[in-house]
């Protein structure tokens, strides 16, 4: 029986990411459990596992790649936690199970947030096997990902612009691609990757971002809350401008847009760097060219 080599992957990220989990709660108990509900959380842990695998296919696994493939999980977490808070996305429902607000209120829903963030750059900062120099790029990397020229830009463009196809890209970019591509950098930096490996790297996270978005954007309309796992629906539905790739398209244009993307996708794929089956079957599951139901 051949080994699921995605699963592999995602075991050692799990693992780490409940030891990481542990202190969590460490001078507060409510506290450390509002974390633990949105970074424990059932996910697909897609960021992080791509991240592994990619790493697989440059050589192995280590251990500072697990702790920076754990720091892109926590710091995904943490923006899913703001992104359903009232006064963004005022979502009910996360992965199949109450947002963290509903569950464990909005003040200490913002507070787990900005502890997750702090506690990614800690083991970043304490990456294991790394030296100091690579903690610090690694350190930077992610910040630079999502401060006011990464992640929070996006979100802010998202909530409050009125869209056209240029600002969906940029949102994109800003919003979902900033985590992949600060991921695949980071392996560039711990591999050792020449100039050309890196920007190939790069390219490859950002159009993995407007997949994924577009592909996001178009099972917010067709699937329901029960097969996402969230509340459905929300890009037409929020007051305020139309978010998301339906708000420049109708659904035929954006399924033309999103197999056209992935199409792109794959190509990239060819880089040596990535020539993975492994990852072509992981983007196959979560990003199929079919648009379906479920991710």
């Amino acid at each position: 029986m051949r080994r699921d080599v995605n699963a592999t992957h995602r075991d050692l990220l799990n693992a780490r990411l409940f030891e990481i989990s542990e202190g969590f709660g460490a001078v507060s108990e409510p506290l450390g459990a509002a974390m633990g509900h949105a970074a424990l959380s059932s996910g697909k842990r897609f960021r992080g596992t791509l991240l592994l695998l990619a790493a697989e296919a440059s050589g192995g696994v280590c251990e500072t790649m697990i702790d920076a493939a754990a720091a892109i999980e926590m710091v995904h977490a943490a923006s899913l936690v703001f992104d359903d808070l009232p006064c963004m996305d005022d979502a009910k429902l996360r992965r199949g199970k109450p947002a963290t607000h509903v569950a464990h209120g909005e003040g200490r829903a913002v507070l787990a947030g900005i502890a997750l963030i702090t506690e990614a750059m800690a083991v970043l900062a304490t990456a294991r096997a790394a030296s100091p120099q690579t903690r610090a790029s690694l350190v930077r990397i992610l910040t630079r990902a999502l401060g006011p020229e990464g992640l929070c830009a996006g979100q802010d463009l998202d909530l409050h612009v009125e869209k056209d196809r240029a600002g969906i890209e940029r949102e994109q970019d800003l919003k979902t691609g900033v985590l992949f591509v600060a991921g695949l950098e980071m392996l560039s930096v711990v591999k050792g990757f020449d100039e050309e490996d890196k920007l190939q790297m790069i390219a490859f996270g950002r159009q993995l971002g407007r997949v994924f978005q577009s592909y996001d954007d178009l099972l917010d309309i067709i699937s329901d809350s029960a097969s996402l796992g969230k509340d459905a629906g929300r890009d037409v539905q929020a007051p305020g401008p139309k978010r998301g790739l339906l708000a420049v398209a109708d659904m035929q244009g954006a399924s033309l847009h999103y197999r056209a993307n992935r199409a792109q996708l794959d190509r990239m794929l060819r880089s040596h760097r990535l020539q993975a089956p492994e990852i072509a079957a992981l983007l196959e599951r979560v990003l199929p060219y079919g648009i379906k139901d479920s991710a």
